[in-house]
């Protein structure tokens, strides 16, 4: 539950900062907009990027990992292209997989606990 939250939170925070340091690749309209927009990209991420991770084994094996960098922009991107109140481009889309990965990663930290999971 906890690294729920996290995600959540770093999903919503990543686009409220890149509308702030990248406004011409990121923006939104307001506040419910990136409540949606965290919501619709953790469900994302939970079921459609393990199968985009898979079809793409073979050609992320051959860039080193990189390849994973794009799978995760598209996932960013697709949450993007179906919520309303939110404008993003592929580069910020990319900037945004890279921003939510970290801030999730700090947040889990924040947050966590001797729970197991």
């Amino acid at each position: 539950m906890t690294r729920l939250i996290a995600h959540l939170i770093a999903n919503g925070l990543a686009v409220v900062l890149l509308a702030r340091l990248i406004p011409e690749h990121v923006g939104y309209t307001d506040t419910a907009a990136v409540v949606i927009f965290a919501i619709v990209l953790a469900l994302l991420n939970a079921v459609l990027r393990p199968i985009l991770q898979l079809v793409a084994l073979p050609i992320t094996c051959l860039t080193l990992g990189i390849f994973a960098l794009v799978v995760n922009a598209v996932v960013f991107y697709l949450a993007g292209a179906l919520i309303d109140g939110i404008q993003i481009t592929f580069i910020g889309a990319l900037v945004g997989s890279i921003a939510e990965s970290v801030l999730s990663g700090i947040l889990w930290r924040l947050f966590k606990t001797n729970d197991k999971w």
